[in-house]
């Protein structure tokens, strides 16, 4: 059985669904191609890449967080955002790897053949600084990268411009996370989803979610969100792991349905 499900946007571009709900994207070009996340590192995500391509591999990481960058031991660098280095190492720390492993047991996705001791010796892998709007070619396929703060201050999207897609990963969601540590204020993400907004895309690519194509109009409902937050209209919410944290949701629909929208935010960091 293989351990990512895989979802075939068009006839360039994949996703892979990590079975513990994260998505990393696969682009390929005419010379080159481009992985987007690299997921918990726990799936033979490498491996399933080469079935798919042989060309020249390029590994962008969104963000810091661990189901995003756990598998970046498995390629020879990553490039990210500076602003997300950190972040990026203390969530491949032995702690953070540990925790995966235990949920990875928990839902019974480890293979009898899984190095468990291997794992657990790696770190964040090889990181290498993104450029600000740095733009990559991979031949008739152009990226750029685009600064979006908010989920953490490092977090980015890939624009791709010849198809007019945003992978926005969790810079930009139906219920987006401003309430961790690493997070900025609601009003520095609202700033950004005002630049974005401005930018030449028809549709975008989330880093959770089903694997399919959202129609990029998602995204004014996305800033109105944030934009109206009614603090007596928010609910506290808890999440494993950061019910240490001070976290609200505010939405105008039913509590994380992702065909509606929402924003989970500290009212201390608005």
């Amino acid at each position: 059985m293989n351990y990512f499900t895989k979802h075939q946007i068009n006839d360039h571009i994949w996703q892979f669904k990590d079975p513990m709900g994260v998505l990393v994207t696969l682009i390929i070009g005419k010379e080159k191609a481009m992985l987007v996340d690299t997921a918990y590192g726990i799936g033979d995500l490498k491996g399933l890449v080469k079935s798919i391509t042989d060309k020249e591999l390029i590994v962008i990481a969104t963000h810091g967080h661990m189901d995003h960058t756990g598998g970046n031991y498995t390629f020879d660098k990553v490039y990210i955002h500076k602003d997300d280095v950190a972040l990026c190492t203390k969530h491949n720390s032995l702690a953070w790897r540990k925790r995966n492993i235990n949920n990875a047991t928990n839902l019974n996705l480890l293979k009898d053949d899984f190095d468990v001791d291997t794992y657990l010796t790696k770190d964040q892998g090889n990181l290498v600084l993104l450029e600000e709007n740095q733009t990559f070619d991979l031949g008739g396929i152009t990226t750029t990268i685009i600064p979006m703060p908010g989920h953490t201050t490092g977090s980015i999207g890939v624009l791709l411009n010849e198809d007019r897609i945003l992978i926005t990963s969790d810079a930009a969601c139906p219920f987006v996370w401003l309430f961790l540590e690493e997070s900025t204020t609601v009003s520095t993400y609202v700033k950004m989803l005002e630049h974005v907004l401005t930018l030449p895309y028809d549709y975008i690519l989330l880093g959770h979610g089903k694997g399919e194509l959202i129609d990029g109009k998602r995204m004014i409902d996305f800033y109105n969100i944030a934009n109206t937050i009614d603090l007596e209209k928010s609910v506290q919410v808890y999440f494993n792991n950061f019910d240490h944290l001070t976290s609200y949701c505010f939405t105008h629909h039913k509590m994380y349905d992702q065909s509606g929208c929402g924003i989970v935010f500290d009212p201390n960091k608005m």
